[in-house]
């Protein structure tokens, strides 16, 4: 890959070029889990102090996926990296500004800007993907983009949960604004405009009829579902997590980030065994395997909870983290098949994914809310209801839209 794919070489071999651009999409992709699973171990006490902070993580995401609809096309009309470097300087400047403030309402505020800025840096690094390569190397790319993803969310509650310790939960934000501005440096230092030259003269009058024609596509509804139904069994998770640990199962913050810990552990696992699956299969035979893992684990921890009486914390970890091998594999396959076939409207094609998965984040989130803290049954609940859906998507929805596609060529 050349300085002009999008790396700011210098001189040096393409191999540091890709080794770069692999950073690159860690940072840029793993502001997500940052923004989620580094606070994740303050809620409790955000909650003590401020209130019922569930719309502080539901609102971070709905704003991402609203932003994306505006920030993808803009990014295919006007390129990537302008829209990645405010969209980076305001994630720094939205996570330092959440500090300091003092109400409930502000802190929502501050998240649901901090949500858009997001939105550019991950619309911008899915679509960066299938600029520079094609479909199924793109996967592979986005794989190992995405198991330094893992590191960053292995990391990132054992961050928070010492942060909460030692300092305050409003210590967890200036940790948020140091990852915006190492990200900004990132991109202004290595990353130059990936963005195919071909762009439509008049983009206002084709925006209806591409985005028609992304919708209608077979296999992004598919990958889209996929990308809806892994990620919504992860949201409910991440944002009952804290809550279900701490609270009903009375582990320590730290105890609870050692948890989400492991579970970035098993994800970062699935990302690899993603990249030796797409060595001897396509991505549609990949998430087939990768949904049994979704099942056993969905499964396990319900019939251990109805066995038990009750949800027990050990079958839950272990449920989870095989959900989160199956993710680590539904991700990459998801993000990257989304987008594959719409090379020069890449940016629409993963705004609206990205849109969809977030607003059924949103949802799903609004359907937790009530339960946070009292029970861990609607954390099981949430899980064996995701892995069945992700078991439909891959067993059902993939291979039909595969099969559509070959039929439609």
């Amino acid at each position: 890959m050349s300085a002009a794919s999008g790396v700011r070489s210098g001189g040096s071999d393409a191999k540091r070029d890709q080794s770069r651009y692999i950073v690159l999409l860690a940072l840029l992709l793993g502001s997500q889990p940052v923004a989620t699973d580094l606070y994740l171990p303050a809620l409790p006490a955000i909650a003590a102090e401020l209130g019922n902070p569930a719309l502080t993580l539901t609102g971070l995401m709905l704003a991402f996926g609203f932003a994306q609809l505006i920030l993808g096309p803009l990014s295919d009309r006007y390129g990537r990296r302008p829209v990645l470097l405010v969209g980076c300087a305001a994630y720094a400047l939205t996570s330092f500004a959440g500090a300091w403030v003092t109400t409930l309402y502000w802190l929502v505020v501050c998240r649901c800007l901090q949500g858009a800025a997001m939105a550019a840096l991950v619309v911008c690094a899915r679509a960066s993907v299938r600029d520079l390569y094609a479909p199924t190397e793109g996967t592979r790319v986005l794989s190992r983009g995405l198991t330094g993803l893992g590191l960053v969310a292995l990391a990132s509650p054992l961050t928070g949960a010492i942060t909460v310790a030692y300092f305050s939960w409003h210590a967890t934000f200036i940790a948020l604004g140091v990852y915006g501005v190492i990200a900004f440096a990132w991109v202004w230092s290595y990353y130059v405009e990936s963005r195919p030259d071909v762009v439509p003269k008049d983009a206002n009058a084709v925006s209806k009829s591409v985005t028609i024609a992304v919708l209608k596509g077979p296999r992004f509804r598919a990958w889209t579902a996929m990308l809806i139904a892994t990620y919504c069994t992860l949201f409910c998770f991440l944002l009952s997590s804290g809550f279900v640990y701490i609270k009903v199962f009375a582990f320590s913050p730290l105890a609870c980030g050692l948890t989400l810990a492991a579970n970035s552990v098993a994800y970062i696992a699935g990302t690899y065994w993603c990249r030796h699956l797409l060595a001897n299969r396509g991505p549609d035979k990949a998430v087939r395997l990768s949904a049994m893992f979704a099942v056993v684990g969905g499964v396990f921890m319900t019939l251990t909870a109805f066995a038990s009486g009750a949800p027990q914390p050990w079958a839950m970890i272990v449920g989870q983290c095989l959900i989160a091998i199956s993710h680590g594999v539904n991700q990459p396959c998801g993000q990257a098949g989304a987008i594959g076939d719409f090379p020069e409207h890449a940016g629409r094609a993963a705004a609206l994914s990205g849109f969809a998965m977030m607003v059924a984040a949103f949802i799903c989130g609004q359907l937790m809310a009530p339960s946070l803290g009292i029970s861990a049954w609607p954390l099981v609940i949430s899980n064996v209801v995701g892995s069945a859906g992700i078991a439909f998507v891959a067993w059902v929805m993939v291979p039909c839209a595969y099969g559509q596609s070959t039929a439609d060529s």
